[in-house]
């Protein structure tokens, strides 16, 4: 019987030292003694201590199974709990990523037109496979785009996410957002259109590529008056046609009251950037959402001839409504604790086909995988583990999965049987050392191996005494703090954390002059 050999995983990764710790948990790196992969080993804990939080990440480890983009975070593997009705922590593997682009932005004032390029091409192939699954990410900012010494972009942090079905229109409309305000499209700013479209996020990424070529956010707005007049300074006031067909009267009538402005020329506003980049941003960032591009449209931009390549840019099928039937009703703490089990069975196969088929046990009689980290975890805690102060829970905030961004870590040791690959200088924090790479493997295909996606077994009926789980909108002190943290890294920038010694970033040439760039 291959069971030990199967769930017996407490052996296979080998927990290196704390990288992260927060009001959710802790971080570890670590490495597959599989496969000799570095990864981050995050335990999450009272997941089910507020059902908003736990809604959260049942949402991104769901959209993470189902998104399965080179673009996009992997999780590798979810540690099965010791009990499927008493766990309250999970341990979830992820990609190692060295940084995130906000710290790239933040120490490198050198970047390159390739550079800029090859991001924004990263970041809209990632747009284009979320959107054709019907997903709006709705929180996309630096912070939430990793990054890697060899250029590589990953999006990360789906918390936020929201699925629009086939049976819905093309738009939809949420009352609970709560993203952060710099990045937030002029429509989410005082509820201005009545339905909200995949153009808020084009919107989004549109500011970040603003960002990556001036180094500084492009609207960085203190209150939602200050942000609209931001925007209407560099845009132009809209049409009155747009502003028609704004559903907030308030913001109505201060658009139509405001003093006539002109646009701003972006060559004026960015003197040094390309001005095939400057003619996309100007489509990414009109004002009405339904002149801004799609993914797909955007890519097609003159700005990447020679690197867009339809193969490389897959599609997603649709996430269809079974897999999200929880968003539409009101659920319990129980509701979602199956849910998330369910969800960690999809990385153990065999107890997902017993538990499909009902002959599943509720306490598992093997050595736990969750026991033995526990241990771990405890002890780098106990001592030291280059962490941070802990968070009292009683100021956790509504946060989704941790992402995987290395705040500091020693250079750890290549796999024996690997090849050592060029050493790189070390680089302080989010440094980008190198040009960009090329893509490794040309296919039309998702690159990563499909897990079964076998759907949720259906809750039980609402009923009268389910508690509705809602999500808690963000106050305006929230986006004061948000502000100040981001004013005082522009202002004085202190490294107080080692980026990690890069070993496996691969030189070569820039992706303006790569031939037969391939998909990685």
């Amino acid at each position: 019987m291959d069971f030990f050999s199967e769930y017996g995983d407490a052996n296979r990764y080998k927990i290196q030292e704390v990288i992260g710790k927060g009001s959710y948990g802790v971080v570890c790196s670590a490495i597959d003694q599989h496969t000799g992969d570095k990864v981050a080993i995050k335990k999450i804990h009272n997941i089910f201590e507020h059902l908003s939080d736990a809604a959260r990440i049942l949402r991104e480890i769901k959209l993470l199974r189902l998104l399965r983009h080179p673009d996009i975070v992997e999780i590798k593997h979810i540690m099965l709990p010791p009990s499927r009705r008493d766990f309250k922590d999970i341990y979830v593997v992820f990609e190692l990523m060295d940084t995130d682009l906000h710290q790239v932005i933040k120490a490198n004032d050198d970047l390159t037109k390739e550079h800029h390029q090859f991001f924004l091409y990263q970041m809209l192939r990632a747009l284009k496979y979320i959107h054709t699954a019907n997903v709006y990410h709705r929180d996309l900012k630096p912070k939430n785009i990793l990054a890697n010494a060899n250029c590589k972009l990953k999006i990360c942090d789906f918390g936020l996410a929201r699925v629009a079905f086939n049976d819905t229109p093309t738009t939809v409309f949420w009352t609970d957002y709560v993203a952060t305000r710099w990045y937030r499209a002029p429509e989410l700013c005082g509820s201005f259109f009545s339905k909200y479209s995949p153009a808020i996020d084009i919107w989004s990424i549109g500011c970040i590529f603003a960002e990556i070529l001036t180094g500084k956010p492009l609207f960085p707005g203190k209150n939602v008056v200050h942000q609209l007049d931001l925007m209407t300074d560099l845009l132009g006031t809209p049409s009155l046609d747009t502003v028609s067909r704004i559903r907030n009267e308030k913001a109505r009538r201060y658009l139509t009251s405001m003093r006539k402005k002109h646009p701003v020329p972006f060559s004026e506003r960015f003197p040094k950037a390309d001005p095939a980049a400057l003619k996309l941003l100007q489509r990414l960032l009109a004002f009405d959402p339904k002149d801004r591009p799609t993914a797909e449209e955007a890519l097609a931009d003159p700005y990447f001839k020679g690197l867009a390549k339809v193969e490389r840019e897959p599609s997603c099928q649709p996430i269809t409504k079974m897999e999200f039937e929880f968003e539409r009703r009101k659920v319990t703490k129980e509701d979602v604790k199956e849910l998330i089990f369910r969800e960690i069975l999809e990385y153990h196969p065999q107890l997902l086909k017993d538990y499909m088929n009902g002959t599943e046990k509720t306490n598992f009689l093997y050595p736990s995988a969750v026991d033995n980290f526990r241990r771990q975890f405890a002890n780098l805690e106990e001592n030291g583990g280059k962490s941070g102060a802990q968070i009292p829970s009683s100021d956790r905030k509504h946060v989704s999965l941790p992402r995987t961004t290395t705040v500091h870590s020693n250079p750890i040791p290549p796999n024996g049987n690997s090849q050592v690959p060029q050493r790189i200088p070390t680089a302080r924090p989010g440094r980008v050392v190198g040009p960009v790479i090329p893509y490794e493997n040309l296919t039309a295909v998702d690159p990563y191996n499909q897990r079964r996606v076998a759907r949720n077994p259906v809750l039980p009926p609402a009923t009268s005494n389910l508690s509705a789980y809602t999500y808690h909108r963000k106050s305006d002190n929230s986006d004061r703090e948000l502000q100040q943290e981001l004013e005082k890294d522009r202002m004085q920038y202190q490294p107080a954390q080692r980026f990690m010694d890069f070993l496996g970033c691969i030189s070569c040439r820039c992706i303006g002059h790569l031939q037969n760039p391939q998909l990685s």
